[in-house]
């Protein structure tokens, strides 16, 4: 089996299925194969489901900007003179319009990605395989990523259109919205069956990116944890700590692109450097906006897209200076701005955050360090860093939180305590209240740490009904703190659990009901 990373490039000469236009169920896109001679052998159905993976990228390039820059993790960086994304900083500041293009794009391709999978699930049966093994682990794989892409949609959008067979005509495109239950039920179902049908990860470098058992397990609980279901979580949680998972001793290393595949990532989104299109960009949009970028990634161009994901000082406050996720985790430049007002590095820009003391003459820009590998290729052909969707660490805490909201605090100090002696070292800060209320406190503190930037804060702060309260407390903070933000910004109801359905959707769709609030 030849590893996702490197067949991705075959989508654009083979690929069949609909891709993102006007509408997100486009029937007959040109330049494409025609199905009378596509989905004839097992090898159509491997190459398929590898373009079944692909929406996967178009939604993690923006994920964050719908996630963790919602949260008290992340802001952006507010340059004066640079208003082009004022749409997208007001909606990070719940200051959100249905015609917003980011969230198009995120509804859209999550439809893509399941389109591509109803027609591999519809056709697969007509089709002889000789080893029925492999039919099983295609079905799996192509049933976790349409609960994934439904997954995400049902938490950013509620009850959303629910297509499970391939669109032939027209008319079959048009639906009304299911219920949430009804979606979730869905998710719930794929994910069951993936579980029984796909293998254990073998942790083969001829996988890394595949679907596994693991990958399908971990999902699973984690829909039963957006849902409170802490006991049906638990045996899908412990299976997973039998495969062979395991804590990497150094915390950055686990984001490493020349570490992937490493046994502590259950499931990342893979990129490739280079000239077909498949690298990243993530940390161009992690930096500061700079004339030149050479100082910082080796490569020297006009950076026109960074200073996002800014770590809050909320976040920054949080850890303690001895724990090594601190530094893996937010790094900071200093410079100084020219006579245009323009950040400028020089060699010895990055520093450590321990103990860091900005001088009075330094400009600083803070950033997400464990995405940081330099150096860097050319921007054109992107980076090799792959996106984090589910890492051993978060299983751990999942855990944890799960037998403490189950009132079995002993066994979930145990989970937490794995995880904070990798971030410490030894067992020098393992954590002894067992008070579930004040366990609760300290696992969800925990998960920041552990996972900042990794896009689980947002949805964290959802499940567990602290959003409104969490993010107007800190809303309020910004208000007194940054002029620029509108009076409306941070006002913050019931309705911004949700974004709106994009309105091109409803104008191609009248059968939608938008969300309350839009």
């Amino acid at each position: 089996m030849r590893n996702l990373k490197y067949i991705f490039s075959i989508l654009c000469m083979t690929y069949l299925i609909s891709s993102c236009s006007d509408s997100f169920l486009n029937l007959s896109p040109e330049g494409n194969l025609n199905e009378d001679i596509f989905f004839k052998t097992p090898d159509d159905f491997e190459q398929a489901l590898v373009g079944a993976y692909e929406p996967l990228r178009g939604i993690a390039n923006i994920a964050y900007l719908m996630d963790e820059c919602r949260t008290d993790n992340a802001r952006y960086f507010y340059y004066a003179k640079d208003r082009g994304s004022n749409n997208t900083e007001i909606m990070t500041n719940y200051v959100t319009s249905t015609d917003n293009g980011i969230i198009l794009t995120r509804y859209s391709t999550a439809y893509v990605g399941i389109s591509r999978v109803n027609t591999i699930l519809d056709r697969i049966e007509s089709v002889d395989f000789p080893d029925n093994s492999r039919k099983n682990r295609i079905i799996g794989e192509a049933k976790v990523l349409r609960a994934h892409y439904y997954f995400d949609l049902v938490k950013k959008f509620g009850g959303v259109p629910l297509f499970l067979s391939e669109v032939t005509v027209p008319s079959q495109a048009y639906k009304a919205r299911a219920s949430v239950d009804e979606v979730y039920n869905q998710i719930i179902s794929d994910l069951q069956d993936a579980v029984n049908l796909l293998s254990n990860p073998t942790f083969s470098s001829q996988d890394i990116g595949r679907i596994n058992k693991g990958v399908a397990s971990t999902v699973l609980a984690r829909v039963h944890l957006m849902r409170s279901d802490f006991a049906s979580a638990i045996p899908l949680l412990e299976s997973v700590t039998t495969m062979g998972y395991e804590l990497v001793p150094d915390f950055k290393s686990v984001f490493d692109p020349g570490n992937k595949g490493n046994r502590e990532l259950i499931w990342d989104i893979q990129y490739q450097s280079g000239t077909t299109g498949q690298g990243s960009e993530f940390i161009y949009d992690f930096i500061p906006v700079m004339p030149n970028t050479g100082p910082l990634l080796g490569t020297d161009f006009n950076n026109s897209q960074g200073g996002w994901n800014y770590p809050t000082q909320d976040l920054i406050n949080l850890y303690n200076e001895q724990d090594t996720r601190f530094d893996a985790t937010i790094g900071v430049f200093v410079g100084e701005l020219n006579v245009d007002d323009d950040f400028v590095a020089s060699d010895t820009s990055y520093q450590s955050i321990v103990n860091f003391m900005a001088k009075e003459d330094q400009e600083v820009r803070y950033f997400p360090n464990k995405y940081y590998f330099p150096t860097y290729p050319e921007k054109s052909q992107g980076t090799d860093q792959n996106w984090p969707l589910y890492r051993y660490s978060d299983v751990l805490l999942m855990l944890a939180e799960c037998y403490n909201e189950t009132g079995q605090s002993g066994e979930a100090l145990g989970y937490l305590n794995q995880v904070r002696q990798r971030g410490f070292g030894d067992s020098s800060h393992d954590i002894e209240d067992s008070d579930q209320s004040n366990l609760r406190q300290i696992i969800a503190n925990e998960r920041r740490l552990e996972l900042a930037f990794e896009n689980k804060r947002y949805d964290d702060l959802i499940r567990t009904n602290q959003l409104i309260p969490v993010m107007t407390e800190f809303g309020a903070m910004m208000k007194d703190k940054f002029s620029y933000l509108l009076p409306e910004s941070y006002t913050i109801t019931e309705n911004d659990l949700l974004y709106p359905i994009p309105f091109q959707e409803i104008q191609l769709n009248d059968l939608l009901v938008q969300n309350p609030g839009y």
